[in-house]
């Protein structure tokens, strides 16, 4: 008895089989790389989170120096003695970083220092800094940006943060995901959409920040969030005094055209 192939199966797969298929592999596929993006994207998150953690470590030996008791550093400050660079601080990395042992100091007039690798955030693609434990630290390198509380002192807006206990630690960022720029701190609104807003990319839309008392915070930043209401959700008591110290110069200011006036 011969066996009979139908002529539907001799003529192979149809078009419509074809496509089905097709669509199934390409599906599976796009799975598969979202599920890797994403175990990556999470991998990066939870180093960010861990490198915020000991940043924060290196800040509370930095404050237990009775040289700058009680304090978090920030950009704005001078840079550190112990350094060769005599300028305006490139970071509040510069007062940080000599509490590592891994760190080598600039030889010359104005030459960058390197710092280790827990600088620079897994995720931010801004510069490559290779698979050495350390690296040339400069605004492209270094990952993190220091915030400060603004109202602490009135003639210096980034001044450091103290870490006294008159304050609710818990709720003022000292670091976090950004972009730095040469001398300055996050302080307010402006400051927070120049450095901090442009870093939401790097972990699917978060912004990982540590706060004065240690905590680190993963911080959903929606594509079109309102850079106020934003700013609030980081530090909600820093914002607060931002717009009273504002309220306040306007009210002087306003005073002072008044007397001008007469």
């Amino acid at each position: 008895m011969k066996l009979r192939i139908s002529p539907r199966r001799a003529a192979g797969f149809t078009l419509i089989e074809l496509m089905v298929v097709i669509a199934i592999m390409v599906t599976l596929a796009s799975i598969a790389g979202t599920a890797i993006y994403s175990h990556m994207g999470a991998g990066d998150e939870a180093k960010c989170r861990a490198q915020l953690e000991q940043l924060h470590q290196l800040g509370i030996k930095y404050s237990q120096d009775i040289a700058h008791p009680a304090l978090l550093p920030t950009s704005g400050m001078d840079d550190n003695e112990d350094t060769d660079t005599v300028c305006e601080t490139d970071g509040w990395w510069i007062s940080v970083a000599p509490e590592l042992d891994a760190v080598a100091f600039p030889r010359q007039m104005g030459g960058k220092m390197k710092v280790s690798s827990i600088f620079h955030c897994p995720a931010d693609n801004r510069a490559d800094i290779g698979s050495d434990s350390t690296f040339a630290a400069d605004e492209k390198s270094v990952s993190y940006v220091s915030w400060t509380d603004a109202t602490e002192d009135p003639e210096n807006p980034n001044s450091c943060i103290r870490t006294t206990a008159k304050q609710r630690l818990d709720a003022l960022p000292w670091l976090s995901d950004g972009n730095p720029v040469k001398g300055e701190s996050v302080t307010d609104v402006d400051t927070f959409k120049k450095m901090v807003m442009p870093a939401a990319e790097r972990h699917g839309g978060k912004v990982m920040v540590v706060y004065a008392s240690g905590m680190v915070k993963a911080i959903e930043v929606e594509e079109d969030a309102n850079a106020e209401k934003l700013f609030k959700k980081f530090a909600p008591e820093l914002a607060g005094k931002a717009a009273k110290a504002k309220k306040g110069k306007k009210g002087k200011n306003a005073r002072k055209a008044a007397d001008d006036e007469e």
